[in-house]
């Protein structure tokens, strides 16, 4: 399978523009290219209005010991209860949803907006799918060689780098 958007999040360094993402069957990042260094259209590649990022993860559902990564990330637990304000610390947010349910991760995105209205979407995405990868000793970019499932973030606002209302997460089949 070969996806592509406008912006591909691979890290927060590394967000990358009109990139291909080739996956195989068992969900395998197999390569990452430019559609700027292809001579004609890539074939067989779906395109998508939005960004491409890894899977959300959260500590809670892989059992972590959320205390420990509490020392190096702003750990948000938004599970349960949506705070009505997040302040920007010094260190990287990390939100936990509890699941990985992209129905129950929108209906909490939508009324988080607010309190998220102080970081851009790439801070977002970070703090959903790259940080709490570091945070279980796994892999947090997105790059060659991992396996996830991708997620294609929609109705973000791309000129500001924001969130909105009506941003929404989907698995990318």
């Amino acid at each position: 399978m070969r996806v592509s958007s406008q912006l591909t999040f691979c890290s927060p360094l590394e967000i990358l523009r009109r990139t291909v993402v080739e996956q195989d069957e068992q969900k395998l990042v197999t390569r990452l290219f430019s559609l700027d260094e292809c001579n004609v259209e890539s074939a067989q590649t779906l395109f998508f209005d939005g960004i491409i990022s890894a899977e959300i993860i959260s500590l809670k559902e892989n059992n972590a010991e959320v205390n420990e990564v509490m020392a190096n990330y702003q750990y948000v637990d938004v599970s349960q209860t949506i705070p009505t304000q997040i302040i920007a610390v010094d260190k990287p947010l990390l939100l936990d949803f509890g699941t990985h349910s992209t129905e129950k991760i929108n209906q909490r995105l939508k009324q988080l907006v607010p309190a998220l209205s102080v970081f851009s979407i790439f801070e977002i995405i970070a703090a959903c799918t790259y940080y709490p990868g570091l945070a279980l000793g796994k892999v947090g970019a997105l790059a060659s060689g991992r396996n996830t499932q991708l997620i294609l973030w929609e109705g973000v606002d791309l000129v500001n780098k924001q969130i909105k209302e009506s941003t929404r997460i989907g698995e990318i089949i």
